[in-house]
């Protein structure tokens, strides 16, 4: 693209379906770097590749931004600021994960054996398949509304919970928006189900969080958007309403299997994913998880316990 925007995008491949994840180089004052791909050689080498194109090394990058904590987003920050002493900037809402490492591990990983046993499914969900044990200094954490020096310009930082706990936004003022996960033009994130940020409150809606959050979005005059996969692209509100339509149709699935008599999470996932097995079931509990929230939240559901696991029922209009 002609377009100069002092953005320049670096993709990373990934063993994931959607095959690659974006870094971004900010030029300028300070020399930021926004994601780093996957900790893998191969991925830091396409990091450094990309990086070189624009004759920049990891030595030269003075900040690092990081929209969120997802592994093929944060797998190059150790070694960039190895090399280069870059500060980092990431959400408040990180600061547990970062600071204390294996302690956050455990409480993750009881998290999601509560959260299948209450859904009606075994799945096994290791939180260390994304999380690490972070060396990181010079940590600078940022809440909704501080903004950012990058690139000679000042980034307005915005929080937008939904596809993690700990989604940031920038968007500077010619309305240039760096995204991450929050907003992707090719494929729906998923508003994945995770502990809440504060140990002691109730389990968070993802979905809720998520839909609020694109609201938030969709009201700001953006004239462009760099996603953490695929294309940049214009046009951010058309996005954001075909994603709530798919919410609303994902719904209709959820009422259908209830009619069909499905009354776990467990049991409504393997009617809409039959095809998932293994680890990644957990993808599929958390998307229908977020949907019941949705429903719920709307008057069109309601649960019960039955044990240790939670039955869905359908409100029948008359109830309402």
């Amino acid at each position: 693209m002609a377009m100069q925007t002092g953005i320049e995008r670096v993709r990373i491949e990934t063993p994931y379906p959607e095959d690659h994840v974006n870094a971004y180089l900010i030029l300028g004052d300070p020399l930021t770097l926004v994601d780093s791909g996957l900790p893998f050689p191969k991925s830091l080498a396409q990091l450094e590749d990309g990086l070189a194109r624009h004759g920049v090394r990891f030595a030269d990058i003075e900040q690092i931004v990081v929209t969120h904590m997802h592994l093929d987003h944060i797998g190059g920050v150790s070694a960039v600021q190895r090399a280069s002493g870059a500060r980092i900037v990431v959400s408040e809402a990180a600061r547990r994960i970062v600071e204390l490492g294996e302690e956050e591990h455990r409480r993750f990983d009881a998290f999601y054996a509560a959260f299948a046993r209450e859904a009606g499914s075994d799945v096994r969900w290791e939180s260390r398949i994304w999380m690490q044990k972070y060396d990181w200094r010079d940590v600078v954490y940022v809440r909704d509304g501080d903004v950012v020096r990058a690139g000679g310009r000042d980034w307005w930082v915005m929080y937008v919970p939904g596809h993690s706990r700990t989604d940031i936004i920038l968007v500077d003022p010619a309305g240039h928006a760096i995204a991450g996960d929050h907003l992707l033009p090719t494929i729906s994130a998923n508003a994945f189900v995770e502990p809440p940020v504060d140990p002691s409150a109730p389990r968070p809606k993802p979905l809720l969080d998520y839909r609020a959050s694109m609201e938030r979005t969709r009201a700001l005059n953006l004239s462009w958007v760099y996603p953490g996969h695929g294309d940049s692209f214009a046009d951010h509100r058309a996005l954001i309403d075909r994603r709530f339509a798919e919410h609303e149709a994902r719904c209709a699935q959820i009422r259908e299997a209830l009619a069909e008599g499905a009354t776990t999470v467990a049991e409504i996932t393997r009617r809409l994913f039959p095809k998932l097995e293994g680890p990644v079931v957990m993808l599929g509990l958390s998307e229908v998880q977020g949907h019941l929230d949705l429903m719920e939240n709307r008057g069109e559901v309601i649960s019960a316990m039955d044990g240790e696991v939670r039955r869905w029922m359908r409100v029948t209009a008359s109830a309402r």
